[in-house]
């Protein structure tokens, strides 16, 4: 198989990162996994052969000569190349259908007999974040990057995902890089400076904070931000400088400077106010934070714990909104800065007595100092440091809530668990519409 090759058959079904799949039988040789991104079950296809990838052939959509009948057209203009919504094409209901499959599909392969029921929809399919990185391109495009690519973006002149304003945004900085010759970063031979527009909203709180990241602070003159202010201050309560010196691609920044209002913005989740900083981790759809966040309450308030371990803490989310139950608890979290930010915002929340904060690895954290009836683990995507899992088994709490926003990783790690405690149960949330992302919450008691 070259590139440019065709590739023609109906998908069967999606991979485990929500592509369209099926198989090539061949005579005499093994099946060929054939994987179509963008491509839904029931679709028959024309493709071209694009690359090998992990034993499959990879191809790219040329032609849709059946549609599954749970195609959809795309309220987006971007959608299909656009690296932000992969099954934007799909019909919400299917989505959900496909979601509920994928993860249920991956519980019975580990061996795992328990299943989720349903999948709680979002509340909004769009316009449901609260922030949103936008890429600066070599050729000043100003948008997402194009789906499987490192190097080409979209040049973004609507985005659904965010807010109606996002493109004024988005828009006025590139007016600004035009007006005021603001070189974009150009990754491949690490030159330029414009890097990034990152906007975060509170959305219950009508805050909306905008972030230029730049490659060297200093190359951006006095007079310079002075007009960056005056264009983007109007479209925001906060606007911002941010340093990202390294090579690296992120949009993480080691140093800030407000041009207009403050460094941070706030949000708030069940009448319960959030200071955010630019870099914090924050739950990205506001409404189904409230959601989430109601069901690991209401789960502990059964169990009726007089206190609780919330590790990878981040900002508080969880730890905060117990301690407004009556629930003492103690938060612990790697990020140092994450930490002063929980601190700050038991404080807002008149929390502060029935709270604890501390910084530091997880899997380095002193259990001597707590015996918690009740844990909760809420890991990034990467799942639970190894030893953090060995040290939770060790310490056999008695409850463990654990908020997963990776489920292939979590299976592995439930067949540990399950040495020790049994699953009540597995609840499911949508919080990424158009992805194949899903939210799941286990409750965990030992045996």
């Amino acid at each position: 198989m070259k590139f440019g090759d065709r590739l023609q058959g109906t998908i069967e079904d999606v991979d485990d990162k929500g592509r369209g799949r099926y198989t090539v039988k061949r005579p005499g040789t093994p099946d060929k996994s054939v994987v179509i991104p963008f491509a839904f079950p029931n679709d028959e296809i024309n493709a071209a052969f694009v690359k090998r990838d992990k034993g499959n052939w990879i191809g790219k959509i040329e032609t849709i000569t059946k549609p599954s009948a749970d195609r959809v057209v795309a309220p987006c203009a971007h959608a299909g190349t656009c690296g932000g919504c992969l099954w934007q094409q799909l019909s919400y209901d299917a989505q959900l259908r496909l979601k509920h499959s994928m993860v249920n599909k991956a519980l019975e392969k580990a061996g795992h007999t328990e299943r989720v029921d349903t999948i709680t929809p979002s509340q909004d399919t769009l316009y449901f974040r609260n922030r949103m990185d936008y890429a600066i391109g070599w050729k000043n495009e100003i948008g997402l990057k194009e789906y499987g690519s490192w190097n080409r973006y979209i040049d973004i002149n609507e985005c659904l995902l965010l807010d109606k304003e996002s493109p004024k945004i988005l828009q006025a900085v590139r007016n600004l890089m035009k007006e005021l010759h603001l070189k974009p970063w150009d990754a491949k031979h690490e030159t330029g400076d414009m890097r990034y527009v990152v906007i975060r909203l509170g959305k219950n709180t009508n805050e909306r904070l905008v972030m230029l990241v730049v490659k060297d602070l200093t190359t951006i003159s006095a007079e310079q931000r002075e007009k960056i202010k005056d264009a983007l201050a109007p479209l925001a309560t906060s606007v911002l400088l941010g340093e990202n010196p390294l090579v690296t691609d992120l949009s993480y920044v080691a140093t800030i400077e407000a041009l207009h209002g403050q460094p941070f913005h706030f949000e708030a989740i069940n009448d319960l106010r959030y200071k955010i900083h630019p870099n914090s981790f924050f739950q990205t759809n506001t409404a189904m934070a409230g959601v989430l966040q109601n069901a690991v309450i209401h789960h502990i308030d059964q169990v009726k714990p007089k206190r609780v371990l919330d590790l990878y803490c981040g900002l508080g989310f969880f730890a905060i909104a117990l301690a407004k139950k009556g629930i003492s608890a103690y938060g612990h979290e790697i990020d140092a800065a994450a930490i002063e930010l929980a601190k700050e915002n038991a404080i807002l929340n008149n929390v502060s007595e029935l709270t604890d904060f501390g910084a530091g690895p997880v899997e380095d954290f002193d259990w001597s100092h707590e015996q918690p009836e009740c844990v909760i683990l809420d890991p990034p995507r990467a799942g639970l440091h190894p030893r953090a899992l060995n040290m939770v088994l060790e310490q056999k709490p008695q409850h463990i809530v654990y908020v997963s926003c990776n489920y292939h990783r979590l299976m592995g790690e439930l067949t540990k668990f399950k040495e020790v405690y049994e699953i009540e149960k597995i609840v499911a949330f949508d919080l990424f519409p158009h992805t194949p992302h899903v939210e799941l919450v286990v409750k965990l008691k030992k045996k």
